[in-house]
């Protein structure tokens, strides 16, 4: 009798013990808590502009802090800077003109003091099949292409501490 109480009380034990295991593992993991706190960078074309918008990759979130720069490559006096505080997204439209090539540097810090970035490099042109954004993530080395109306999707990866 006294066996089948200890099984039973077992059984039940564990339900809350893997609950508090789902729950507590991605801090462990190292990666947010909060899974709408995970950011991404959209790239898109337009007829005349290219198009970047940095946000929860989820869901709407407020970010302590934003900051994107871009350097052109074949354009080399291309800049744009461009930083927001305490803000749910970050958007900059530039001419398709202005550069073909350029690097792309994001640091993101979520409410928490979590940091993601991300170092790549953009090219967005024309060839025979038509309008194309490639970008390649320095860290990964991957890249990836896409022509409209898609547009080039990432996720912007956790930073490395210190």
């Amino acid at each position: 009798m006294q066996l089948e109480v200890v099984r039973r009380g077992a059984m039940v034990a564990v339900i809350p013990a893997l609950l508090a295991l789902v729950l507590v593992t991605p801090g462990l993991m190292g990666r947010p808590t909060v899974l709408s706190a995970i950011p991404a960078l959209v790239i898109g074309l337009t007829d005349a502009d290219v198009v970047i918008d940095l946000h929860g990759a989820v869901d709407h979130y407020m970010y302590r802090s934003l900051a994107i720069e871009l350097r052109g490559q074949d354009n080399v006096s291309f800049r744009i800077a461009a930083v927001e505080r305490e803000s749910y997204d970050l958007q900059l439209n530039f001419s398709r003109n202005a550069t073909h090539a350029f690097d792309v540097y994001v640091l993101i810090v979520d409410r928490e003091g979590t940091t993601f970035a991300l170092n790549g490099t953009v090219f967005q042109g024309v060839d025979e099949v038509g309008d194309f954004v490639s970008m390649t993530d320095r860290s990964t080395l991957r890249t990836g292409l896409n022509r409209p109306p898609g547009d080039f999707r990432a996720l912007v990866p956790r930073g490395t501490e210190g």
